[in-house]
């Protein structure tokens, strides 16, 4: 899949996110239709595979980044490790359970 806009526009995009923002982070919505028995299932997916949505996609977005942008063999620097597995203690964050 090519790129719907240059890094540089990119770049722009998330400096104006951040100029905007006023907390720490930036926040990107998913939106599910409660009607939609597919996107239903997709949420339950997500939270199923992850203790977090937002953990869930980032990972998803870390995968089809390194899909398609295998390493080079003269690329020195370390490929970012990432643990889906991993087991935390869950508790209460009102709409999700982490």
């Amino acid at each position: 899949m090519g790129y719907l806009r240059s890094e540089e526009e990119a770049e722009a995009m998330i400096n104006e996110m951040k100029r905007k923002s006023k907390g720490k982070y930036i926040t990107q919505a998913v939106t599910f239709s409660k009607e939609s028995e597919r996107q239903m299932e997709l949420l339950k997916f997500a939270l199923m595979h992850s203790t977090s949505f937002s953990g869930f996609g980032k990972e998803l977005i870390a995968e089809k980044y390194e899909s398609e942008t295998k390493p080079q063999a003269n690329n020195n620097s370390p490929s970012p490790t990432y643990k889906h597995n991993e087991i935390v203690e869950k508790k209460n964050t009102g709409n999700f359970l982490l």
